[in-house]
């Protein structure tokens, strides 16, 4: 039961913010529902990555790792490029299509942190987490390479559906535009 405790705690913050988008902001429908859409990914994010169920897609390559107070970290980036590493890819485009419809960042510069940011603020989180309650999670330099080429994907798809026959319905999307 003390590892589900920081997945639960991270699910109440996120029924606060839950309440709070449908209860006190007044947005359209279409940002509204961008911003639960966001709610309902970050939920499904953190069951992924703080709970203390894994999903196991890895292969039986051989990786080197090193394991610190229980924890396994893999700093040596490309060792296996099996299904988890193009996972990793895929579950952070929808974070970088959500960045975009409601941050929406101009710079490249701000872009390129958004993706590093996501990927570094995910496995320090399961690092401390880790730390706190031993879940067994792995804290990997691929998933840092992944999540950040994730998030940048789903930007670059916005990017090109604002440039597209589907520029109207993509602006409606969009909080605060």
């Amino acid at each position: 039961m003390l590892k589900w405790i920081p997945f639960i705690f991270i699910f109440l913050i996120l029924i606060i913010i839950l309440i709070y988008l449908i209860f006190k902001r007044h947005d359209p429908l279409f940002p509204k529902m961008t911003l639960i859409g966001a709610w309902v990914y970050a939920f499904f994010i953190c069951r992924i990555c703080f709970a203390p169920v894994s999903f196991g897609f890895t292969s039986p390559h051989e990786i080197h790792y090193f394991l610190f107070d229980g924890i396994i970290f893999n700093l040596i980036p490309f060792q296996s490029l099996d299904t988890a590493f193009w996972m990793n890819v895929l579950m952070t485009v929808p974070a970088g299509i959500f960045y975009q419809l409601i941050i929406q960042p101009t710079k490249i510069s701000h872009k390129v942190l958004l993706g590093i940011g996501t990927g570094i603020f995910l496995e320090c989180t399961q690092m401390i987490i880790n730390f706190l309650v031993h879940l067994g999670r792995w804290v990997e330099v691929d998933d840092l390479i992944t999540n950040a080429c994730g998030v940048w994907i789903g930007m670059i798809i916005v990017y090109f559906l604002l440039k597209s026959p589907l520029q109207q319905l993509t602006r409606k999307f969009m909080v605060n535009k």
